[in-house]
């Protein structure tokens, strides 16, 4: 997900990265285990009071929540004619509830102070490193494969439903890996160049304060609170 509130200065995002991931997970797997609507609901003050501070800078993220309710309205739309209208509104509201979650922590924070957490929190360090690699050169091989289908526009590739066009976008994709070997190869010797020897290095560390235990004690009792009492 993309840290569409890391540049913004909120309280939020003055917590240490490690209690935000800590906190998102307790609270989104006690939503996720709210078996009645009643416990579903009561999960709502908590999870407007954490995208409290985002609500003014709701324009960043609008398009993350259409996106994913887009995918949600055919959930609700088997669920409504094939399964129980209850059980539809469920998923939407559990679905909606861990997305704001999402948002408002995850995302005000950048991506490297989010592996760097989940580093501290023993996530193995081969996991972390393929996905800052994928986010980092993600854009790059996007901008390859555009770049390449231009290309073919200009030399009158006209898509259609034919054998030609199948063959022309395997043509494609396959130069596209050809491409991605390459540079990963290239990328790979580089960091070997610079010392690199399966760690990257942090120059600023964290440094865990009152307010970030005081923040993960209460969104983790307020999961087993609504549990256990609704």
């Amino acid at each position: 997900m993309e840290a569409v509130l890391a540049e913004v200065d909120t309280p939020l995002k003055r917590l240490d990265p490690r209690f935000k991931v800590l906190s998102f997970l307790a609270l989104a797997w006690a939503i996720a285990l709210a078996g009645s609507l009643k416990e579903i609901f009561a999960f709502l003050p908590v999870v407007l009071l954490v995208a409290l501070p985002a609500l003014p800078h709701f324009k960043r993220f609008w398009k993350l929540l259409l996106f994913a309710d887009s995918f949600l309205i055919l959930v609700l739309a088997t669920q409504l004619f094939l399964g129980s209208p209850e059980v539809a509104l469920k998923v939407f509201l559990r679905s909606n509830e861990i997305l704001l979650l999402s948002i408002s922590l995850l995302t005000t924070s950048t991506l490297f102070e989010i592996l760097h957490a989940l580093h501290h929190l023993k996530v193995p360090n081969s996991l972390l490193q393929v996905a800052y690699l994928t986010y980092r050169y993600l854009y790059e091989v996007k901008e390859r494969f555009d770049l390449t289908l231009k290309s073919a526009y200009c030399r009158g590739f006209e898509p259609k439903t034919s054998l030609f066009t199948y063959r022309t976008y395997a043509n494609l994709v396959a130069n596209l890996l050809v491409h991605s070997h390459y540079k990963a190869d290239r990328v790979y010797r580089a960091m070997l160049c610079r010392g690199f020897n399966g760690y990257f290095p942090v120059f600023r560390h964290f440094k865990a304060s009152v307010k970030d235990y005081l923040f993960l004690v209460f969104t983790t009792l307020y999961g087993v609170f609504v549990l256990w009492k609704f």
